[in-house]
Order: C-alpha cells, then sequence, then structure tokens
C-alpha cells in the first residue's frame, strides 16, 4: 500500500512540476498506471511484483537527463595582411614627371607607388624576327583602378650584331652582341630615365640590364628587330609611359623569350650600320 502511495505521488509531482528535472514518466510506470484495474488491484494486494519496480524507479527519478555540455565555437584566425612592398632603385634615376603634366601622365589611378594599389606585376616580352614581337602587361590589383588598362604593346627588339645568334641565350647575353637578352634568368625593373643621352628622341627609358643599357622606351617600331638592345615601343601611342608610370623597380618582373624555331631578323647590325641579313 505505501508502495502504491509513493508511486502515485511521484508520478503526480512529475506531471505537475516538470521544471524539477525529474525524466518523463518511466515506461515501466506508464505501464502500471494504465494496467487494467484488476490488475492494480493485484499489485496492490502484494500478488503482482514487477521485477526491480521500485529499484528502477527510484533509480531513473534520481538520476536526471544528462545535459550535454557546450561545445566550443571554433574561429578561423584572421588573415595577416600582406607585406606592402617599396620600389627599390638599383639603376638609372628615381622615377619624376619627365615634363608631363601629373593628370596627364599614363598612370593607373590606383597606382601608389608601392605594391598596396594597381602596378604592373610582371612583363613578358615574346620576340619574333619576321613581325613585330610583342610585350604583354600582366597588372596586380587592376580593380583598384578606373580606367581601362592596356595588356600588349607592339614592339621592336635587339637586331643583334650580324656575326651573332639573337635567339641563343647564350649569345644574346654576351654584351657587346646588341642583342635583346633573353630568359632565364627573369630580370628586373632597376630603374628611369627621361630620356637616353645618346638618342633623345628615346624617352620614357625603364631600365633592365643599367650595366648592358637595356631598357623599354619609346621610339619609332618597325615590324622586325631593329634596336641596338633595347626594347622599343611606339611613341605615338606613349606606350613606353605605361611601363614607365606603372612599374615598380626591384619589384616588376621582366621575362624575355625568342623561339629558337622563328627566323631571324631580316636586319643586323655592322659596327653601328644596320644592313639587311642575306647581304652581311
Amino acid at each position: 500500500m505505501r508502495f502504491t502511495v509513493v508511486l502515485f505521488s511521484l508520478v503526480a509531482i512529475s506531471i505537475a512540476h516538470p521544471d524539477l528535472g525529474l525524466n518523463p514518466i518511466p515506461s515501466i510506470v506508464q505501464r502500471v498506471v494504465n494496467a487494467p484495474s484488476h490488475n492494480l488491484a493485484r499489485i496492490r494486494a502484494g500478488q503482482i511484483h514487477p521485477p526491480d519496480l521500485r529499484a528502477n524507479l527510484l533509480t531513473q527519478i534520481s538520476q536526471p537527463s544528462p545535459v550535454p555540455e557546450p561545445q566550443p565555437t571554433l574561429t578561423e584566425p584572421s588573415p595577416e595582411p600582406p607585406t606592402v612592398q617599396k620600389p627599390r632603385i638599383t639603376g638609372g634615376s628615381q622615377w619624376n614627371l619627365c615634363g608631363r603634366n601629373q593628370r596627364k601622365i599614363k598612370r593607373a589611378s590606383g597606382f601608389t607607388g608601392d605594391t598596396a594599389g594597381t602596378y604592373i606585376r610582371d612583363i613578358q616580352v615574346d620576340i619574333h624576327g619576321k613581325t613585330y614581337s610583342t610585350v604583354t602587361l600582366n597588372w596586380a590589383n587592376p580593380d583598384f583602378s578606373t580606367e581601362t588598362l592596356p595588356i600588349q604593346f607592339k614592339a621592336s627588339p635587339g637586331a643583334g650584331r650580324c656575326d651573332v645568334d639573337c635567339r641563343s641565350i647564350s649569345d644574346s647575353q654576351q654584351p657587346g652582341s646588341r642583342c635583346t637578352p633573353l630568359s632565364p634568368p627573369l630580370y628586373s625593373v632597376q630603374g628611369y630615365d627621361c630620356a637616353l643621352a645618346k638618342y633623345p628622341d628615346a624617352k620614357f627609358i625603364t631600365w633592365l640590364n643599367w650595366d648592358r643599357a637595356i631598357a623599354f622606351h619609346g621610339y619609332s617600331v618597325p615590324p622586325y628587330p631593329a634596336s641596338h638592345g633595347c626594347i622599343r615601343l611606339l611613341t605615338k601611342n606613349r606606350d613606353a609611359e605605361w611601363i614607365y608610370a606603372n612599374s615598380l623597380a626591384g619589384i616588376t618582373q621582366v621575362q624575355i623569350n625568342w623561339d629558337e624555331s622563328e627566323r631571324l631578323g631580316r636586319k643586323c647590325l655592322r659596327g653601328e650600320t644596320q644592313i639587311d641579313r642575306h647581304k652581311k
């Protein structure tokens, strides 16, 4: 009799006070409560003894449901901002306007003078012996600028001496070869000048090899290699200004290629005189 009273008292408490943290009514208790009346009478009379009813009931009531432990929130570490690099002049002079108005110079609107803004990351020169060579610009952070940035220019590289093969990397890198030196290695922009002292019409100089006097500059551009080693860009299009005003010394790299399967240019240099190669 006492067990029945305890049982129904606990059931009533768990229903009336769910906030006490008691488990829902154990299934075995539900079976007892929902049992037919004649079985309840037998339980009260002690004729039915559900196995371990009291132990199971007290165990489940005394042990509240485990509360799951909060899981730590994983947070991604903040990426470190990229290091901003400043230009380093190793040949020629510091950049200047060379007589241009600040607002009219061919400079990207997002250019900041370092790697934080728009600048020319690298330049690829592809030399062709029988047609225009090409200079292709790869821009860093182009979205920082509002204007359309140029990608490729026509060019004319070094004609070379008549007794050397400018398609050969080793020949092209010889001092005095009058070839544009091929890669490897990659070359870096070294510095700037407004014009060549010996050729004042060659303007907006971007030096690649100060010791050999190899540079990008504005000049006339025929459809074959014609220079003394520099890379000529069309003056009338102001192409050389884009490289001059948007490259970073010590940062912008230059790769120069000439496929050996292509023919040599039709011109070569004998001394200071440019002649047809087949007449050499």
